[in-house]
């Protein structure tokens, strides 16, 4: 029996082929009952002893995945009196320009982060590649016949590789940095982007104006979108010809392959297998769906402000596109300095949850300065820029520990993709209409919308402190030291957590609440896009 819960507790990250290891990993012994192979289970766990190198040279590749559909994703914002006056469209029309690359990232994701974590997360990084540089292109190309069909089109395809880097940096992220410093990278991943907003706010209206001819604006992102897949082959190059087997990530497949070798399984067919893969999201432990699924519309309140702030200093404070697109771009100044040092106190003390009720408060008074006063829009826009830097971390820092089985993590993070997603679709959309509907298209409702979003993102945080003590022994409040040590001690003592279960009522009011969202955001997007 001792020999049997050895291996009950086998990982697979030490049940690779044995020609990759100097020598059997323990467990792997040869022992006289080894042939009850039903006795054997094997339970894939992230791997947490890579050499540093490794994960260097695989940071300094994978920080740049995003960064081209970042760049032509920020464009955006600082040219909406600029697309428009040259498409002839109204405010819910470029909502729609905005909210298209959405559209397919409303189902896309889910699928995507199913089946990266089946098969790995490369190959669909490339995949991705392939639809960010069409889709950039083909809205660039859009420029030349100032056609806003063939515009939100390329949105679309562009939309549909975008999302899918974002889960494959996500999931990789936590591959190579799980047990460390996996809340710094994070961080510091969130502070590259912001770098990138802010090249890509300044830069806009200068490059509309390159040849007196707005097309560069989006041609530029296009090339930049080119680079990055240059970088994401070199990746994939270097976790296939140089990271030795053990330290790769671990997929689906591999699980399966060594259970069917084990016995536990059959050799199922090719639908079977991805029709299994596609249900992983019923096997989502209950708090991450509960946090998951509670998380209304707090992403897409900033993206909303985000994308019109430019429009609204116009509005309120008669500053030019150009000055607008300066000032809109210190949106993420802070977050660059903010957020690593934040990653590193998680990393290091914990407590995540406390900061999300401090950053929505935050935005509450910063919406307030900036749409209902006329007081110089910086102060505001600072003040946002410092509540985005408490307000994102938490949220995506969490769930490689609320998400412990990594075949699980790109699921994870593509359903909560997904969310937002429909999220963004429907309040952009919604808020363009009252935009409209507003006596002298002012953004004074709109503001209101978001500051109500964001006052109940402030009970969040205590309301999530809490069910983190119930459910999962405050595991959030741990450093990362602290919860490896308690997840050993869990282990050996055989110990279950609540919040790491699965309980099917939660399943299914999270996936009535999807299918819905879906539905609403697809409706309200050809509605008010026509």
């Amino acid at each position: 029996m001792a020999s049997e819960k050895t291996m009950a507790q086998l990982s697979l990250s030490q049940s690779r082929d044995d020609d990759d290891y100097p020598h059997k990993p323990d467990g792997l012994t040869a022992d006289s009952d080894t042939d009850n192979k039903e006795a054997v289970a094997i339970t894939p766990h992230q791997v947490t002893d890579t050499p540093l190198k490794y994960r260097l040279i695989a940071l300094s590749c994978i920080l740049f995945f995003t960064t081209g559909a970042a760049f032509a994703e920020s464009t955006l914002g600082p040219l909406k009196s600029t697309f428009v006056r040259e498409l002839k469209i109204n405010n819910v029309q470029f909502a729609s320009i905005s909210t298209a690359s959405n559209l397919v990232n409303t189902m896309l994701p889910l699928i995507g982060g199913t089946v990266m974590d089946y098969y790995g997360s490369i190959y669909g990084a490339i995949g991705a590649c392939f639809f960010t540089v069409l889709g950039s292109a083909i809205a660039a190309g859009a420029a030349s016949s100032n056609n806003y069909q063939l515009l939100i089109g390329g949105r679309i395809v562009m939309g549909l590789g975008s999302i899918v880097l974002e889960i494959c940096q996500s999931k990789l992220y936590a591959h190579w940095f799980s047990g460390s410093w996996l809340a710094t990278v994070i961080a510091l991943d969130l502070a590259w982007n912001s770098v990138t907003v802010v090249i890509a706010r300044v830069s806009a209206v200068p490059m509309s104006r390159i040849g007196d001819w707005y097309g560069w604006a989006l041609w530029i992102p296009t090339i930049v979108c080119a680079v990055c897949t240059l970088i994401v082959i070199a990746y994939l190059v270097f976790e296939r010809r140089v990271v030795p087997q053990r330290y790769r990530p671990i997929t689906g497949r591999e699980v399966h392959k060594q259970r069917v070798a084990a016995g536990l399984e059959l050799n199922e067919g090719v639908l079977s297998r991805m029709r299994t893969s596609v249900l992983n999201v019923l096997r989502l432990p209950c708090f991450y769906l509960m946090l998951a699924g509670t998380h209304l519309f707090q992403n897409s309140a900033r993206t909303v402000y985000s994308a019109n702030l430019t429009d609204i200093q116009e509005r309120t404070r008669g500053t030019t596109a150009l000055t607008g697109g300066y000032y809109s771009s210190l949106l993420n100044v802070i977050v660059i300095v903010v957020v690593p040092l934040l990653g590193m106190f998680f990393d290091k003390v914990g407590y995540r949850m406390p900061f999300v009720s401090i950053g929505a408060a935050i935005y509450v008074v910063a919406f307030a300065l900036i749409g209902l006063t006329k007081v110089n829009a910086i102060a505001p826009i600072l003040l946002a820029s410092f509540g985005l830097s408490l307000n994102v971390l938490p949220w995506i820092a969490s769930f490689p520990i609320l998400v412990p089985d990594p075949t699980l993590i790109g699921t994870a993070y593509g359903l909560f993709s997904s969310l937002i997603a429909c999220n963004n679709v429907i309040l952009e959309v919604a808020c363009g209409a009252i935009q409209d509907a507003t006596p002298g298209q002012t953004y004074d409702r709109v503001i209101y919308v978001l500051i109500a979003i964001k006052a109940w993102q402030v009970l969040e945080g205590p309301a999530f402190d809490w069910l983190d003590g119930k459910l999962l022994g405050h595991s959030l409040r741990m450093s990362e030291k602290q919860r490896l040590e308690f997840d050993k001690a869990r282990e050996e003592t055989g110990e279950t957590l609540p919040g790491l279960q699965r309980y099917r009522p939660v399943t299914i009011i999270v996936a009535f609440q999807y299918v819905s969202m879906v539905i609403i955001s697809w409706v309200l997007f050809f509605i008010y896009s026509m």
